[in-house]
C-alpha cells in the first residue's frame, strides 16, 4: 500500500533539519502549522468559556500551553520511533512535516532484512514514550491544585498520552500495535503468509469490543469519548475485513 503522506515526487523538497539523523523536510504548504492554530484556538475558547473574566492574553497562554503538551506528546511519539529506529539499525528516511505534525517516511518499512525484533522495537518506542510521559504528567498533577491552571495543562498532557499509548497499541496495521502484532506471531512460529489472517481477526474482535465500548459510553452521554471509540472500532473493522494495510 502506498504512504498517502510520502513526498510528491515531482515536487522540491525543502530540508530544515536533522533530527537524530533523518532528515527533516517540508514540501510546499503543507508545513503550515495549522494542527497548532486549531487545537490552540479550541483550548482558547474553552478556556474563555471557563473563566470569563481572565484578561485575554491569560486565555491565549493557557491555550497555548494545553496546546504545546498535546500536540507535543504527538512529536515525542515519532521522534521516540526515530530514535529506536536509529538505534536498531533501521534508520527512517525521512521526517516530513505535514500541517505542523510531524510524519515518518520508510522507503522500505517490510525490506526483507529487516528482523522481527527491530520491526518490534522500532514500532514499541512510541507507546513506550507516552507511558513515560503519562507517568510524568500524572506526578505533576499531584503538584498543582484542583480546578487550577495548571491542573489543567496537567490534565491534557495526561489525557493525550493516555489515548496515544492505548490507542496507538491497537492492532491495527496503520498503528504501532499493528506491526508489533504481525512481527510478534512471526517469532511464535506463524508463517509470515499466515499473519494477515489472524489479524484480521483480532482486528474484528477488538472493534466489536469497541463499538460496544462506545455505545456504552454514549449512554452515559459522553459524547466526545463515545465518537473517538467508534472511530477506533471502524478501523479495527475495517482492517479486519482487509480494508487497511501496512502504509
Amino acid at each position: 500500500m502506498a504512504n498517502p503522506f510520502a513526498y510528491d515526487p515531482g515536487r522540491r523538497v525543502v530540508r530544515i533539519a536533522t533530527v537524530f539523523g533523518v532528515p527533516l523536510g517540508v514540501q510546499g504548504f503543507n508545513w503550515l502549522p495549522a494542527n497548532e492554530v486549531i487545537a490552540w484556538g479550541i483550548f482558547t475558547w474553552l478556556s474563555m468559556r471557563k473563566r470569563p473574566a481572565w484578561a485575554a492574553w491569560r486565555h491565549g497562554l493557557l491555550g497555548g500551553l494545553k496546546m504545546a503538551v498535546v500536540l507535543g506528546s504527538e512529536w515525542c511519539h515519532n521522534l521516540a520511533h526515530a530514535v529506536a529506529a536509529r538505534c536498531v539499525g533501521r534508520p527512517v528516511d525521512a521526517m516530513r512535516i505535514l500541517f505542523g505534525m510531524p510524519v515518518l517516511l520508510y522507503n522500505e518499512p517490510e525490506h526483507p532484512s529487516i528482523t522481527p525484533h527491530q520491526h518490534i522495537l522500532r514500532s514499541a518506542a512510541g507507546p513506550a514514550c507516552n507511558a513515560l510521559l503519562l507517568a510524568v504528567s500524572l506526578l505533576l498533577k499531584r503538584f498543582t491544585h484542583a480546578d487550577s491552571p495548571a491542573r489543567e495543562v496537567a490534565d491534557a498532557a495526561a489525557v493525550m498520552n493516555t489515548f496515544l499509548t492505548t490507542g496507538s497499541l491497537l492492532p491495527v496495521p496503520v498503528f504501532d500495535g499493528g506491526p508489533i502484532l504481525k512481527w510478534s506471531l512471526v517469532l511464535g512460529g506463524v508463517v509470515p503468509g499466515r499473519t494477515q489472517a489472524i489479524t484480521e481477526r483480532v482486528n474484528l474482535g477488538v472493534g466489536g469490543a469497541l463499538a460496544a465500548a462506545s455505545a456504552v459510553t454514549a449512554a452515559r452521554r459522553h459524547w466526545l469519548a463515545a465518537g473517538i471509540l467508534a472511530a477506533l472500532g471502524l478501523l479495527a473493522v475495517a482492517a479486519g475485513l482487509g480494508k487497511l494495510r501496512d502504509l
